[in-house]
């Protein structure tokens, strides 16, 4: 990895709705991959790749790792902002790191990591393509 610059972090608001909570009213856990999935495609769009540009060139993701630490919880009708951003950059990978924090405070409401692998169509990993790792490197 080397000459890897920080890219600009990304925000989303995300509304936390009933129907993601549990009967307490607090955010189930399992939402935060839709979380994770909002704020990824955020990052893309910002990258300058809408999903049918992704598609139309091949560029074919995996994931391979996630990783969620809750901190604190949320719940209905709280606004979380989700921010994202493109930690690391591998010779077939990407990671994205993530923290959620509930609007208008500093609280941590989730802290996050996946690692994305850039795959072929027969799913054997190939390198980061060029036109990705320009705009990262």
């Amino acid at each position: 990895m080397k000459n890897f610059k920080a890219q600009q972090k990304v925000s989303v608001q995300l509304p936390i709705m009933s129907y993601e909570t549990d009967y307490q009213g607090i955010v189930n856990n399992t939402e935060f991959i839709r979380f994770l999935e909002k704020v990824r495609y955020a990052i893309s769009k910002k990258m300058g790749f809408s999903y049918k540009q992704s598609r139309s060139t091949k560029l074919w993701t995996v994931m391979a790792h996630v990783e969620i630490n809750y901190r604190s919880p949320a719940h209905f009708e709280d606004i979380m902002i989700g921010t994202g951003w493109v930690s690391k950059v591998g010779h077939s990978s990407l990671t994205i790191t993530y923290e959620f924090r509930l609007k208008g405070t500093r609280r941590l409401i989730a802290d996050a990591r996946q690692v994305l692998v850039f795959v072929n169509q027969q799913l054997k990993p190939q390198a980061v393509p060029r036109v990705v790792r320009q705009k990262l490197l």
